[in-house]
């Protein structure tokens, strides 16, 4: 058998061809045999159909190749290669989405869960929320925030039909002047034309494409945290289907591969059409490469080396992070706050009453509470922060992006009271409470262990003081760090 070698083709992937062509006696009988296999490894698995949002980057839509891309198109991609199912893409009009999930044409589909929509469809665990933001010309010297919405009077604000946050908007003031756009692109570029005075939308993909098409004249004036999640919605009644997803869903949330689909298309609007067609490049190379190495690296990823470090990075009990990816994510997180000026938080938290539950219930019934801790502390927070199991009764919560130190309060508040609510295990009410300390960069430490000491400290001294609920080294070491008047003026008890 000769292969033909085109002269456009690069001199490294000339000479790969070559030595695949002199071994064609061999290796290419053995990749036939392997694309047999795979066929019919394939043939068994099932195949879900997705619905497409034609235009909602960086979420989902067709690029100008007529490729689907986008988070949620890689993010189903990679959850049926772990549950064992494929997905085929069908492109079409949003409005025409919601119907076909509910007469069962189309299996899944992605869109915003509602109290409405969930007597309709059955919603996945969510993946992603976006606060509602605002957008205007830098030029404009009059709107500063969405919080004060009397700023927008005898303005003219675009919408999008059919978005939640027109909804959301226009709940909180019916009386704004609104114009309604297709999507978000046009009433951004609307804007940036100079027609009309502000766009609200969900802010991730505001941001997406302003940064896309270049629109350098605009600018995000503020944002308010939104009530609406993102999640992947399945026909009312398929268990099996919704089930598989939230399974997939957790097990890249644990093995980091969420994180990095997420930081790939939503951690600054990244070029992703760019990065797709640098990859493309070097497919062919790395095919061959995997062909002819394949059976050295199968060897080596062994079931036995990805459980060493499943054991390594997560704690088995809760399946958080680990004291050493705690650490890890903490570093990356202080490096990025330098980089940018901005500022992290660094929460302990130790159970109160654990103990009691293990003497009486037994270390089953406080295994499983420790489950439903790491499940309610992960509701408190955001994704990009990270909840993590040092062991025992011992959790530690980085914050990231902090505005002010008030924003400490407010998080630990939800937590406290969240660890208040009773628990039920093996049908009997089980109540437990929690001590909290925290720190805060770059006020109390500018590493890892710093921060980590200052905030375990500050945990007990909130244990001594129970009626605190919580204490902050912010406050506590003031004579000793900077403290800005923000961080000042909140105190560690609760004001609520």
């Amino acid at each position: 058998m000769a292969i033909f070698i085109s002269s456009r083709v690069s001199p490294v992937m000339c000479t790969l061809l070559n030595i695949l062509s002199r071994s064609s006696q061999t290796v290419i009988p053995a990749f036939l045999l392997l694309l047999v296999t795979s066929a019919s490894h394939a043939a068994h698995r099932p195949v879900h159909i997705y619905a497409l949002n034609q235009q909602s980057l960086p979420f989902e839509a067709n690029d100008s190749s007529h490729q689907v891309i986008g988070f949620n198109i890689e993010l189903i991609r990679q959850i049926g290669e772990v549950m064992g199912f494929d997905v085929e893409f069908r492109a079409m009009p949003w409005k025409e989405i919601p119907g076909r999930l509910k007469t069962g044409e189309v299996d899944m589909a992605t869109m915003i869960s509602s109290p409405e929509r969930q007597l309709l469809y059955d919603f996945a665990e969510p993946h992603h929320v976006s606060p509602i933001a605002m957008f205007v010309r830098a030029d404009d010297t009059e709107i500063y925030s969405l919080d004060d919405l009397h700023n927008l009077h005898n303005k003219e604000v675009i919408t999008i039909a059919g978005d939640f946050s027109r909804y959301y908007l226009l709940n909180l003031s019916p009386e704004l002047k609104t114009v309604t756009v297709a999507d978000i692109t046009a009433g951004l570029r609307r804007l940036a034309a100079g027609r009309h005075d502000a766009v609200v939308g969900l802010q991730s993909i505001g941001m997406y494409q302003v940064q896309q098409h270049k629109l350098t004249n605009l600018v995000l004036a503020g944002s308010i945290s939104s009530p609406y999640s993102y999640s992947f919605a399945v026909g009312k009644g398929n268990r099996e289907l919704l089930a598989q997803i939230n399974q997939g869903l957790a097990i890249l949330k644990r093995n980091g591969t969420f994180q990095q689909l997420h930081e790939k298309w939503l951690g600054g609007g990244r070029k992703a059409e760019q990065q797709k067609q640098v990859l493309m490049g070097f497919f062919a190379l790395i095919l061959l490469i995997v062909l002819m190495g394949g059976s050295l690296l199968w060897m080596w990823k062994t079931e036995d080396t990805r459980e060493q470090l499943e054991r390594a990075y997560h704690d088995a009990l809760t399946a958080l992070p680990s004291r050493t990816l705690l650490m890890d994510r903490l570093e990356h997180a202080l490096s990025h706050a330098k980089r940018h000026q901005g500022r992290i938080a660094v929460l302990f938290i130790d159970l109160d009453g654990f103990k009691a539950v293990n003497d009486t219930l037994g270390h089953a019934a406080g295994d499983v509470l420790l489950q439903m801790v790491a499940k309610r502390l992960l509701s408190c927070v955001r994704e990009i922060d990270t909840v993590a199991r040092l062991g025992g009764d011992e959790f530690v919560i980085v914050l990231e992006h902090i505005g002010h130190a008030g924003e400490i309060d407010l998080v630990a508040d939800r937590i406290l009271d969240i660890l208040q609510q009773p628990f039920v295990i093996a049908n009997q009410s089980v109540c437990i409470s929690g001590s909290l300390g925290s720190s805060l960069y770059p006020e109390n430490g500018t590493d890892a262990a710093t921060l980590l000491g200052h905030a375990d400290d500050a945990m007990y001294q909130a244990k001594q003081h129970p009626d605190r609920r919580f204490a902050s080294n912010v406050r506590h070491l003031a004579g000793d760090a900077a403290i800005t008047p923000e961080a000042q003026t909140t105190s560690g008890a609760d004001t609520r």
